[in-house]
């Protein structure tokens, strides 16, 4: 197998435009944070410490500029960080992030990305094979087929919290079968024990992923195999007398696996966003319960519930889920390259 350069150099040409977005929003996002806290701390040395301000508006005027921006001048500089540059903003600020996660010791940057993965790889694998086998049945089954294709239209337009609402409500709340949130019971258990209760806990997300999703991949399998099987080669091989069954696994299978390859990573990242609703929802501990405390809510008497942003938190979570993306991607290339060379 030949690597697929001009493929990888694509993709790793679009990873680096989306780091370049990523990076230039933070360094705005922490100029714009700046000037906040500029605007606030000026506006309090000028109730609080009319002294202090005074010096600050004198050597601001000497300068021609508003005490504002020479207050945020005396910081940035203190700080030597270049205001000019966003791109360097933008690294200061995750940098920062990087190490305010490592002291914090409500946030596993790790093993929120562990749990991200493995949820993920799981759900995939699962509508990967389930699509397969009822697409597989679909085939010459024009009921099933339509049956197929409305089920994925409808479950399209289902948001996946309200799927993992009903899964919650009946095996979890009705039955009392499985468990309602977190990936795994607290004490965690050892060895065997705690695979068996990682899985019992993934049943729910996981289901509720592979509902929204399966019937979609299910689809494309029954209409691109009937395609294939429809073609004067496949005619061909069946006049011989060849199995079924042996036809579409040496010749219809490999055909179609590159459609479904490419068709597997778009399913990949519209799951992801399903994905950290999900993950939010049952508590699971993954991106998307980092994503949702990235909005912090605090109540404040005179005001009610006013909504924090925090940046360090929220642009980590997205250069996480950029990275997972484009190794997804990456793994799809390779992998195509492995089912048909001429792709290489």
């Amino acid at each position: 197998m030949k690597l697929p350069f001009k493929s990888i150099a694509r993709l790793v040409a679009i990873y680096l435009c989306v780091l370049l977005v990523i990076v230039l929003v933070a360094g705005a996002a922490a100029n714009k944070r700046t000037w906040n806290y500029v605007y606030d701390a000026v506006e309090s040395f000028r109730i609080f410490n009319p002294e202090f301000y005074s010096e600050l508006e004198r050597n601001a005027t000497r300068e021609g500029i508003s005490v504002e921006e020479y207050y945020y001048r005396i910081l940035t500089k203190s700080a030597g960080v270049r205001t000019h540059n966003l791109f360097v903003m933008g690294i200061d600020l995750l940098k920062k992030s990087f190490k305010y996660l490592s002291t914090q010791n409500d946030y596993d940057l790790g093993r929120s990305i562990g749990v991200s993965i493995l949820v993920l790889a799981v759900s995939m694998l699962a509508i990967m094979l389930g699509g397969y086998i009822i697409g597989r049945l679909a085939v010459k089954r024009k009921r099933l087929s339509t049956v197929v294709d409305n089920l994925a239209l409808f479950f399209a337009g289902l948001p996946s919290w309200w799927v993992g609402a009903v899964l919650v409500s009946v095996f979890a709340v009705k039955l009392d079968l499985l468990p309602i949130s977190g990936i795994t019971t607290v004490p965690p258990k050892t060895g065997f024990a705690l695979v068996l209760d990682v899985l019992k806990h993934l049943v729910l997300p996981v289901g509720a992923i592979f509902l929204i999703h399966v019937w979609e991949f299910a689809s494309v399998v029954a209409h691109a195999s009937r395609e294939e099987l429809g073609k004067p080669y496949i005619l061909a091989e069946v006049a011989k007398g060849i199995p079924e069954g042996v036809i579409f696994r040496k010749h219809v299978l490999r055909n179609i696996s590159i459609l479904l390859a490419s068709f597997s990573v778009q399913k990949f990242m519209e799951m992801t966003t399903d994905y950290l609703i999900v993950d939010a929802f049952f508590g699971l501990g993954g991106l998307g319960v980092l994503l949702r405390n990235s909005f912090v809510r605090t109540v404040v008497v005179p005001q009610g519930v006013v909504m924090r942003f925090n940046y360090h938190l929220f642009f980590v979570v997205l250069l996480s889920i950029a990275t997972i993306g484009f190794l997804m991607s990456l793994l799809l290339e390779l992998v195509k390259g492995i089912l048909d060379p001429r792709v290489s």
